[in-house]
């Protein structure tokens, strides 16, 4: 899935505003391989926005 500028600045404002960590979760969140975003099992990566979308979809319309 292909993140646009616009939603890209209104997540990493999301982020800042909420003081999240830079997954949209709270700070001091711990993560097996230490990201989210690398599946061990499979070798695959998220991209950041992408993973962050599918968890806030409301993030995505500008509410």
């Amino acid at each position: 899935m292909s993140v646009d500028e616009q939603t890209k600045k209104r997540v990493d404002k999301w982020i800042a505003d909420n003081r999240l960590n830079p997954y949209g979760d709270k700070n001091g969140t711990v993560y097996t391989g230490g990201t989210p975003l690398f599946n061990e099992v499979t070798g695959a990566t998220t991209d950041k926005y992408d993973y962050i979308l599918r968890r806030h979809p409301e993030l995505r319309n500008g509410k």
